[in-house]
């Protein structure tokens, strides 16, 4: 299909371009043009925004579907007292009670929430101990109902044992084989972290990116226990585990980095790896403040896994960048906003996070009626104070509405929201 907007302001936000007045023609799931004097072809869909703002679309660089469902989940009576016990009470009581149901409807809660945010693709890290083999087509078929591009992996951990390490290490190869040239979905190799992963099972993880040409997506120096773990159990820090096995490419996506050392912050800039920021998940654990003003510009903006609220994510991470010294400035978030189209582009073998001609017609489209001027060189100003998800209007993918006039195109809403809360109350249950 082919489809023709008109009447809309075009945005990019990095380097910043704001032209109104202008259309976009979308044609076989691509741009095909952008900008102003455009007519539509024949057959074209034309529609008429109105004056809205059309940029390209929003992406979550690191997120966790499965916590969709833990919204509200009760709490442990022994809460947690650090991250790790965090981990173990929390986290990984909950990922060890996921099942066929509850993954799938992880994916379809969180792919909904995403999308009413403006989100066109996720990048996400799965983790269902319990149920390992095909958890990354059920993920895979709920994003594919609610309409979204994903980028997924399977979280290799050895604390549940060998045998469910290998399990995530055949699920990573298989589900990246089966999707190497899927429209809408492809795979990265996941793990955990340096810490929970012993070398034999780091030695297949390296083979299998060997094998897929795949890069790893893995959790870095979220805490400290990260190193002190890693370096006790296993004999070396986790960047130097890595770079040993050659895991740190520029296919690699590892997030946090909360305590790198500046020697290893210059090792991962060297090789060129992908590092995903995620400041409210970083002050909600309180695990410290990642030196993302040092961290080069091959940076993606997450969530965590948090929601899928990517504008909260930019603003949040700008203000806690101004208590930095010295402080970050907040142009560099908005530019991180598209730190995650460029490790996609490597991915799927198409340009995404532009609006220029052939790129991928992942559009957010915004109801942005803007009480001031804006402009390229003040598009900063909008962003950070102005912007949030409440303006998202409409959702392209592929070039096609997902998400149109705040309703969705290809899924019933109100009947999957039952059907999540249901399987949430089983899985507190479980709890």
């Amino acid at each position: 299909m082919s489809l023709f907007l008109q009447n809309v302001t075009l945005v990019d936000l990095a380097p910043a371009s704001v032209r109104p007045g202008c259309s976009v023609r979308c044609a076989d799931g691509v741009i095909v043009a952008a900008g102003p004097d455009l007519t539509p072809g024949d057959g074209d869909e034309v529609v008429d925004l109105g004056g809205q703002v059309v940029m390209p679309g929003l992406v979550v660089g690191h997120h966790h579907l499965y916590s969709a469902l833990a919204r509200g989940m009760p709490f442990p009576a022994d809460g947690p007292k650090d991250f790790h016990e965090t981990l173990k009470k929390i986290w990984w009581r909950l990922d060890s009670a996921l099942d066929a149901e509850t993954v799938y409807c992880s994916a379809l809660a969180g792919g909904l929430d995403a999308v009413r945010c403006g989100i066109t693709s996720i990048v996400d890290h799965h983790a269902s101990p319990a149920w390992v083999e095909g958890s990354l087509d059920a993920i895979g078929r709920g994003l594919g109902e609610v309409g979204l591009r994903g980028l997924l992996c399977y979280e290799v951990s050895d604390r549940d044992g060998l045998e469910v390490a290998r399990a995530g290490l055949e699920e990573n190869r298989r589900f990246q084989a089966d999707h190497a040239k899927s429209p809408l979905l492809r795979g990265m190799i996941g793990a955990h972290a340096s810490f929970t992963i012993g070398n034999e099972t780091l030695d297949r993880l390296a083979a299998v990116c060997d094998e897929s040409g795949a890069g790893i997506h893995i959790h870095l120096l979220e805490d400290g226990v990260d190193r002190t773990i890693s370096v006790a159990d296993h004999g070396a820090d986790p960047v130097t585990r890595l770079d040993q096995r050659g895991l740190l490419s520029p296919n690699a996506l590892l997030s946090h980095g909360v305590h790198l050392t500046e020697p290893e912050l210059e090792r991962l800039l060297d090789a060129g790896v992908f590092l995903a920021h995620n400041a409210r998940s970083n002050m909600n654990n309180r695990v410290g403040t990642a030196p993302v003003g040092r961290m080069g510009d091959r940076v993606v903006l997450g969530t965590d896994g948090i929601d899928g609220d990517i504008l909260a994510e930019a603003r949040a991470a700008a203000f806690r960048g101004r208590e930095h010294e010295p402080p970050v400035d907040g142009g560099r978030f908005v530019s991180m906003l598209t730190g995650a189209g460029r490790l996609l582009t490597q991915y799927f073998g198409l340009e995404i996070g532009t609006l220029a001609p052939g790129a991928a017609a992942d559009l957010t489209i915004l109801d942005y009626e803007s009480p001031t001027p804006m402009t390229a060189d003040n598009l900063v100003g909008h962003v950070g104070f102005g912007w949030g998800a409440h303006l998202v209007r409409s959702v392209v993918v592929a070039g096609r509405f997902v998400y149109r006039d705040r309703q969705f195109t290809d899924v019933d809403s109100a009947a999957v929201t039952a059907r999540t809360r249901a399987a949430a109350r089983t899985l507190w249950k479980k709890l």
